[in-house]
């Protein structure tokens, strides 16, 4: 029987924050809030996967325009360096109920430190995203400044699924300085001071049928599941993930 694949479905949202210039002290900072997003989508009328964030009190799509509003980051005029920000963002399996089918979610997380652009000589790791349990995060695949999760159970048509739950910037940026020295003075810089924090969500999802070879042609990852059509995955590249 030929085997059918259907193209994946990508989603890429982007956040940005950014620390105001000269505004580190040793317990806070000053922050404002930007963002952009972009959407590639490459779905079939079968396979539709949505980004949402809990904005006030109730869930709202992701604007592919606006991105991410860290809501909560926003109502706190004084950001506070270490201070664990609310931040709900789910995943929905959108597909309509006759046409649409289950499907495998994965989560690219990046996280990094823009002034200008991109700044290699800062640590992403400082930049704290919690995610929800139930996901599984790929060693493998993960870096400092990337982290690869995926959902090991199908999610169904209709149903929802939360991601990140906090985001948050370590203490230790506080801590990190440079100094200066002049013939009547010592200049203290931050490092991170006039920093970006970005942070970008991509989501894509394949199909439940033929799981195993469905995984490897969308993804390029070996997986095992155990059964051959909507199974809960129990391995990824041969690293057991239960």
């Amino acid at each position: 029987m030929k085997k059918l694949y259907k193209n994946p479905l990508l989603i890429l949202i982007l956040g940005l924050v950014v620390i105001s210039a000269g505004s580190i002290t040793a317990t806070r900072a000053a922050m404002v809030y930007q963002s952009a997003a972009e959407r590639v989508n490459f779905s079939t009328a079968e396979i539709s996967v949505e980004i949402k964030e809990l904005v006030d009190n109730g869930y709202v799509t992701v604007d592919a325009k606006k991105g991410l509003s860290f809501p909560e980051v926003a109502k706190d005029q004084n950001f506070k360096i270490g201070k664990k920000y609310p931040e709900s963002v789910k995943l929905v399996n959108n597909s309509k109920e006759e046409t649409g089918y289950s499907e495998y979610v994965r989560v690219v997380l990046r996280k990094s430190w823009f002034k200008g652009g991109k700044n290699t000589d800062l640590d992403p790791s400082l930049i704290n995203i919690e995610v929800a349990d139930g996901w599984y995060k790929n060693e493998a695949e993960s870096t400092a400044e990337q982290s690869v999760y995926y959902m090991l159970t199908p999610l169904g048509c209709g149903k929802e699924v939360e991601f990140v739950k906090s985001i948050s910037v370590d203490n230790k940026v506080t801590n990190l300085i440079t100094q200066k020295e002049t013939e009547t003075s010592i200049e203290t810089e931050y490092l991170y001071s006039g920093e970006s924090l970005f942070v970008q969500i991509q989501a894509d999802a394949v199909q439940t049928h033929n799981a195993e070879d469905a995984i490897y042609a969308a993804w390029g990852v070996k997986a095992k599941c155990d059964t051959a059509d909507d199974g809960k995955i129990i391995s990824i590249s041969g690293v057991n993930t239960q």
